[in-house]
Formats: C-alpha cells, sequence, structure tokens
C-alpha cells in the first residue's frame, strides 16, 4: 500500500469521525480530541490532514453529497434521482442514523453564519438537493426552480422537526405527512 493511499485511508478515517460526532453532538461540542480519538489517532495528527474544525466540517459535508450523489446515480431518469433522494432523505434510517446523517440538520446557526466554508459545503449540499429536485420535474416540459427550492426547505424542515421531538410516532407521521406533500409538489405520485 503507497503511503498516499494510506495517507487517504487515515484522512477518510477522520472524516467519517467527525461525521459522526458532529452529527451527535453538534459542531461546537465535538472536539478535535473526539474525533481524532474515534478515527483511532491523537490530536497531534490532526493538523497534518486539516487546517481548522471548520475545514474538516466542510470536508464531511462534501462526503455526505458524494454519498448521496452515488445513491441516486443508479436512476437513468431525471425524476427518478429526484424522488430517490426524496425518499432517501426522509426515510426512517436517515430519521434515526444520527451518525451518517446530513450534516446541515444539526448545524447551529450561529456557526453557519461565522465561518465561510461551512456556509460554502452546506450551500453545495443544498444546490445538490435543489438540482437533483429541480431536474427532476417537468410536468410540462420545464423545470420548476421555486418548486424545487421548496421541495429542499421542506425535506430538510421536516427532518429537524422529526428529530426534535420525543414521541415516535409523531415523528414517524411528520416525516411521512413531509413525504407525501414533497412527492405531490413534485409531481412523482
Amino acid at each position: 500500500m503507497g503511503s498516499q493511499t494510506h495517507r487517504e485511508q487515515v484522512r477518510q478515517k477522520i472524516i467519517q469521525s467527525a461525521l459522526q460526532l458532529f452529527n451527535r453532538h453538534g459542531f461546537t461540542a465535538a472536539s478535535i480530541d473526539d474525533i481524532m480519538a474515534g478515527a483511532g489517532m491523537t490530536r497531534g495528527g490532526f493538523y497534518s490532514y486539516f487546517q481548522s474544525k471548520s475545514e474538516l466540517y466542510a470536508e464531511a459535508i462534501s462526503c455526505f453529497v458524494t454519498e448521496k450523489q452515488e445513491i441516486i446515480a443508479n436512476s437513468d431518469k431525471a425524476s427518478d434521482r429526484a424522488v430517490t433522494l426524496l425518499r432517501d432523505y426522509l426515510s426512517r434510517q436517515h430519521l434515526e442514523d444520527l451518525a451518517t446523517s446530513c450534516p446541515m440538520i444539526g448545524l447551529p446557526n450561529d456557526v453557519s453564519r461565522s465561518d465561510q466554508s461551512v456556509r460554502e459545503a452546506q450551500e453545495a449540499a443544498l444546490r445538490m438537493m435543489v438540482e437533483t429536485f429541480q431536474q427532476g420535474m417537468t410536468p410540462n416540459g420545464q423545470a420548476s426552480r421555486q418548486v424545487a427550492l421548496a421541495l429542499a426547505s421542506l425535506c430538510l424542515g421536516g427532518m429537524v422537526l422529526a428529530r426534535a421531538i420525543e414521541d415516535h410516532a409523531f415523528a414517524d407521521e411528520l416525516r411521512e405527512a413531509t413525504m407525501a406533500v414533497a412527492l405531490r409538489l413534485g409531481h412523482w405520485t
């Protein structure tokens, strides 16, 4: 195994540890020490891979986006990719699996306002979602950017609320209602 390959594997372990901790505890509460411990390393090695915790957070969002793009790439039709993304995003698994879910759901607003690299990473993730929905909507031969923007907001808001409440049945009802309305808005039912 080459040193570059090993370096990339270590980098990915750090990113996965960070994604899990950011999602579970939030950006501020996830310390570099905890992130590195989760990757089986000490803090001392962090700065040979990343310049800052914000850079690592941006990288974690990029990895999440890449994973979602790989999931939806299996569909040839744009509408199928949009439906796949919608169903995956609003799935019970996404609700329950905090460790590997969308990092945008839990990031505090004060952090996202204060760091440009975090805002740019959030924007890239949001753009991927909006573009997938927009390309998947062609009821009259024209994509609707306004509806795609609303769908992305609906998905993100629906999942934030579903995670914020204690009653699992109510959370499922909220998540499923969000999905049903989103599918109708996209003309995918």
